[in-house]
This record gives C-alpha cells, sequence and structure tokens, in this order.
C-alpha cells in the first residue's frame, strides 16, 4: 500500500513538472522572460517578466488568454520588474496580495537572469522643443535612440546604447551619432513596500553622476511616500570630444501621492531642492487611461513660476522582431513634459532613460490593476 502512495506521488510531481515547462514554453514564446513556476497546494504561482508592456495588467491578461485551454489549478501571477518580483497577484480577480518570504526564497532559488532573457534592442525618441522665439518660433531637437539593457546580477543591469540626431535647431550640438545616456541601474524591494533604485551613468538634459530614489509604496493603499536625490554635472558630448564640469549640483526632492477615489486620478506632491538648486514645490494631477498617463502640474520655486502638461504612453508598434534570443521593439514608455516657461529653470529634474519609482509603481496598483480588468 505505502508503495502505490510513493508512486502515485511520483506521479504528481511529474505531472506538475510537464505542466510547469509548458506553461515555460508557451508563455516564452509569446515574448514572456525569465518564468518560473512554482506547484502550490491549491494553485500555481507564475513569475515572469514582459518587457513591452507598461502595465502589468496587460501582460497577465495576455497570459490569462494564451493558458486559457490548459487544464491547470488556478494561477497566481507574480511578475517582475528589472528582475525583481513586486506582488502577487490572482487570476481572474486580480486580487493583490504582498511577497511571502517563502515565494522570495524560490524566487531567489531560481532566478536565472543571465539565461532566461532574450537581448533587447529598444528604439524610442528624444525631444525637445521650445515655442515662442520670434525668429524662430518652432525649435526643436529630436533624436533617435537605438540602446539596451543587460543583466549583470540579479536587480543590475547595464543600460547603453547610441542616439542618432534626426534635426537640431535647438543647440548647437552636432548631428553625428554619438553615445546614448548610459547607465549602471539597480532596483531591488528589500522589503514588501519598500522599493529602492540606484542609478549611476549618464543621463538626459546632458547631465551625469549618481541618482538614487526610495519609495514606501503598499500597492493596496491610496498612499505613497518618496525621497529622491542625486549629485550631478554637466557635460556636452559631440561626435569628437567630450565637455564636462564637476559634479556638485545637489538636488533633494520629497514626495506624497494619494490615489482619489475615482477615474484613475492621482494628486502628488513635491517639495525640495531641484536641480538647480531653486527651492520651492510642485503639484502633479494624474490621470490613468490603461495604458496612457496624463498629467497637468504647476510648480512654485524660489527662481519662479511655471505650470505644463506631461504625458506618457508606449509606442506602436512594440515587438518588430522577436527570435527565441533577440527582440527589436519600440519603446515601453515614451515620457515627454512640457512647461510655458522654458527659459528660467523652474523646478527642473533630469530624465534618467529609465523611468522614475512614481511612474513605474503607479502602474503596479491594486486599484488601477482591477480598474482595467473590470473595463474589459
Amino acid at each position: 500500500m505505502r508503495k502505490n502512495w510513493n508512486n502515485l506521488f511520483l506521479f504528481l510531481f511529474f505531472v506538475a513538472g510537464i505542466q510547469a515547462q509548458e506553461i515555460q514554453n508557451k508563455l516564452y514564446k509569446a515574448g514572456f522572460e525569465n518564468i518560473q513556476v512554482k506547484e502550490g497546494e491549491d494553485s500555481l504561482k507564475v513569475f515572469f517578466e514582459h518587457r513591452e508592456f507598461r502595465s502589468p495588467y496587460h501582460s497577465m491578461r495576455y497570459a490569462d488568454l494564451l493558458l486559457q485551454e490548459m487544464e491547470k489549478k488556478p494561477l497566481v501571477w507574480i511578475p517582475l520588474y528589472h528582475n525583481t518580483p513586486i506582488g502577487e497577484y490572482h487570476a481572474n480577480s486580480y486580487r493583490f496580495s504582498s511577497l511571502s518570504e517563502e515565494d522570495r526564497r524560490f524566487y531567489r532559488q531560481y532566478n536565472s537572469f543571465q539565461e532566461a532573457y532574450r537581448f533587447h534592442l529598444r528604439i524610442h525618441p528624444d525631444f525637445s522643443a521650445r515655442f515662442g522665439y520670434y525668429s524662430d518660433p518652432f525649435q526643436i531637437k529630436f533624436n533617435l535612440i537605438l540602446d539596451s539593457r543587460i543583466y549583470l546580477a540579479p536587480g543590475l543591469s547595464l543600460q547603453t546604447g547610441i542616439a542618432i540626431p534626426i534635426q537640431n535647431n535647438l543647440d548647437a550640438q552636432d548631428t553625428k551619432p554619438r553615445l546614448a545616456p548610459s547607465m549602471l541601474h539597480y532596483f531591488a524591494q528589500p522589503a514588501n513596500s519598500h522599493f529602492v533604485a540606484l542609478s549611476l551613468g549618464s543621463f538626459y538634459y546632458d547631465r551625469y553622476g549618481i541618482d538614487l530614489q526610495y519609495r514606501y509604496d503598499d500597492l493596496s493603499s491610496p498612499w505613497s511616500f518618496g525621497l529622491e536625490s542625486g549629485l550631478t554635472g554637466f557635460y556636452w558630448m559631440t561626435s569628437g570630444s567630450i565637455y564636462s564640469e564637476d559634479v556638485n549640483n545637489l538636488h533633494a526632492i520629497a514626495d506624497v501621492e494619494y490615489r482619489l477615489p475615482f477615474e484613475n486620478l492621482s494628486v502628488k506632491l513635491s517639495a525640495g531642492k531641484f536641480l538647480f538648486e531653486d527651492l520651492g514645490g510642485r503639484v502633479d494631477l494624474i490621470r490613468q487611461f490603461g495604458t496612457v498617463d496624463l498629467g497637468l502640474h504647476i510648480s512654485a520655486t524660489d527662481a519662479g513660476v511655471t505650470g505644463g502638461f506631461q504625458f506618457a504612453f508606449s509606442l506602436w508598434p512594440g515587438t518588430i522582431i522577436r527570435t527565441k534570443k533577440l527582440e527589436v521593439r519600440t519603446s515601453e514608455e515614451f515620457r515627454w513634459e512640457y512647461s510655458y516657461n522654458n527659459e528660467e529653470p523652474v523646478a527642473r529634474r533630469y530624465r534618467l532613460g529609465i523611468p522614475r519609482l512614481d511612474h513605474v509603481l503607479r502602474q503596479y496598483n491594486a486599484e488601477f490593476v482591477k480598474g482595467l480588468d473590470g473595463g474589459r
């Protein structure tokens, strides 16, 4: 009798292994990466990353559709961001829960960051503009960026590429290809609801140096709090030379954000010392429309007052080429911001080349994800 029970357990273990491998193969062919399947008593927990989507909901919904004909236990999705698990979303209801220590240990044991990712080539524009000069009312600077991200260790990656200038009547930089903003970036969730990001390298807005972010965000709560600081300097790159100044611009900004209980609206208040050491604050009103964010902002510092708008969305067409080891795609997020006062550096910040923590975690908010599911 005991032998029969042992045979039954071996058979069930073998079947579970086949099902896990089938899930991994099917999802990987559809662009999912670093897929790990953990067998539970009453569920299958699936760790995954899909770099084409801004919101984890769209990747989870896509996976649901791919696997709907398989006979399986109920699924629990654990999306990854930059090789780091964020939390659990229960399939069908998309109810959110934080990671257990057991799930963290499982992921650390089986995380295959070097083998489980394709080599991605990402295409995205870099666009700056100034309006209103009498002699040249529409000044633009437009570069096409081709870059990639390579994972070096859990949560640690190198991002680099080339910038191909298309048009520039905004400043004196030449129109020959050059190195795109490049950085070492580390992202982690050392404890549930606590997120950190550290970037070292060159950034947009002609800055280089170090940038540190921390955010407390219980993704099931409407409140989140953040701190960011950076020590940077100015650099100017042309095809033949690099000019740089000392790393001596220190900025430090604290913020609090509240998600209103209607219309996917968030209000964010930021205050501190901004890039050019002006002291003051900024208020943002942000509305999420599925894969698109729209926002209005107003800022007041001792350098002046300004206001404007911003938007962020995924670029079409997404994946252009996908093989077993290579993917060529457009950016998962193109973000652009405009302020009506573009002469005085009021509440100015630089872009990193990857989304900041508040932009990322806003997409993982439990109410936002459930709201998207309710809208289908």
